[in-house]
């Protein structure tokens, strides 16, 4: 049976009869110099399927903490080809009461079209904001603040931030990417589905867009195929189904290493293909996850 660890704890110890959890030391990311046994990473070699706009980020906080990663993008995100709806969207957006981001992507993609039209904050003053806190940097750059941050990092902490507030009703504008060549992940249909139970009007508009990828990861799915690889960190559910696509639907091959998840909403999906739940941190920054990763391996 796969276990899990929360982002602050360890193994379990058992003393005179009763179940301990032992509090460790959260890491300390700017540390360079690090005795081998604080690095229960070592020597690991971690498999990672997150698109290039993120794999940077993670990918020096593994090999930081003594990783041997290895990078294979399952999905990959670009611009879109035609903006017409988003353009339009933003045309209209004194119209909607609120727009609610899904994602940093999603906030950078709108973003870029807003200032390429001419735009400026002003234009923005009548429509409320609703995001995550950890995207929120995106638009504290351009001098935007969100109106609602949940506590929850999810779209259902939007809904329930809403519903807080008194919202019932209203027009809402959620920029989302499009999907091609893999299946939809559940949260965004269900996050719209949310909103329209909460009486309000909801205008999808496709932002960017999420792509399979295909081809040039011939030689990471051989070391994955081989059993070479220790750890597969998943951090979407875009990429578990795109990973499964190329596997032809072979979970075992994942199940033989630790699988290590970026928040419990990815690892719902695992859970629902018949992935293992080894690691599922609390909170869903990455360096959450790698502490996460640590904590599980210290036992």
């Amino acid at each position: 049976m796969s276990k899990k660890y929360s982002v602050l704890q360890a193994p379990c110890s058992i003393t005179n009869g009763r179940l301990t959890v032992k509090k460790i030391k959260q890491i300390d990311f700017e540390q360079r110099l690090v005795p081998k046994e604080e690095l229960p990473l070592l020597g690991k070699r971690i498999l990672y399927t997150t698109p290039r706009n993120y794999a940077g980020a993670l990918g020096k906080l593994l090999l930081e903490r003594g990783a041997r990663v290895v990078w294979m993008p399952t999905i990959e995100i670009w611009p879109l080809s035609d903006y017409r709806e988003l353009d339009q969207a933003i045309d209209n957006l004194s119209t909607y009461d609120w727009v609610g981001f899904t994602s940093e992507n999603g906030i950078e993609a709108f973003l870029n079209r807003f200032f390429a039209k001419g735009l400026d904050q002003k234009a923005i003053k009548k429509t409320k904001l609703a995001a995550f806190k950890s995207d929120a940097k995106a638009l504290e750059k351009h001098g935007i603040k969100a109106d609602l941050l949940p506590d929850e990092q999810s779209p259902k902490g939007i809904i329930d931030e809403l519903k807080q507030r008194g919202v019932k009703g209203g027009r809402i504008l959620v920029p989302v990417p499009e999907v091609v060549g893999v299946k939809e992940p559940y949260v965004v249909p269900e996050f719209i589905e949310q909103l329209k139970g909460m009486g309000m009007i909801v205008y999808r508009v496709a932002a960017y867009t999420t792509t399979a990828v295909t081809k040039g990861i011939e030689i990471e799915m051989r070391m994955l195929c081989n059993g070479e690889i220790d750890i597969v960190i998943l951090t979407s559910s875009a990429e578990i189904f795109s990973l499964l696509k190329r596997l032809n639907g072979n979970k075992e091959v994942l199940n033989k290493a630790t699988i290590a998840y970026m928040g419990k909403f990815t690892a719902k999906t695992g859970k629902e293909v018949g992935l293992n739940l080894d690691i599922v941190p609390e909170k869903y920054t990455m360096r959450d996850l790698v502490e996460a990763m640590e904590a599980y391996f210290r036992k």
